[in-house]
């Protein structure tokens, strides 16, 4: 506390030499420069009261840093716990998971144009992947995968 004291010390020693100018000047018959220096000491001491405040000021700072670097850094931990999610998710999704009975009635279908695909043949795949549920279910590669869908694509276009 001894700096904001010798600060205050010396501001009020300020004032009393602007006073003290002020009133040199008036007796000198210098009216102008003794309402100058007079103006000076009185805004010296407004600004004298008004920086009483100092350490409120300080703790407002040091509040909105801690909150900025709180901010930083949960933005930093939810995008690194993110980051390990979804490399997570990339790592399982080439395995898909699909019934046998899917990939046996696929590969039993003839690859036909898409004008001459059957109706017939869609509702048949529909009601034997439907009924077996409790099958076992086996992996599939991303080659047969894609030829799946492919095939799918191709009869849900020429049902339209």
């Amino acid at each position: 506390m001894a700096q904001p004291s010798q600060s205050l010390f010396r501001r009020i020693r300020y004032i009393k030499s602007s006073l003290d100018s002020a009133e040199q000047s008036f007796l000198d018959n210098q009216d102008i420069r003794g309402e100058l220096d007079l103006m000076l000491a009185e805004a010296e001491l407004k600004n004298l009261r008004k920086k009483k405040d100092v350490p409120w000021n300080w703790s407002r700072h040091l509040f909105a840093v801690c909150a900025a670097v709180l901010l930083v850094l949960s933005g930093f931990g939810g995008w690194y716990i993110a980051k390990g999610h979804y490399k997570h998710r990339q790592t399982a999704a080439p395995s898909a998971v699909v019934p046998i009975t899917a990939i046996e009635q696929t590969k039993k279908l003839p690859i036909q144009p898409e004008a001459k695909v059957k109706p017939q043949v869609q509702k048949q795949v529909m009601t034997v992947t439907g009924a077996n549920k409790k099958q076992a279910q086996v992996t599939i590669s991303k080659s047969d995968m894609h030829k799946l869908v492919q095939s799918a694509r191709a009869e849900l276009s020429s049902s339209k």
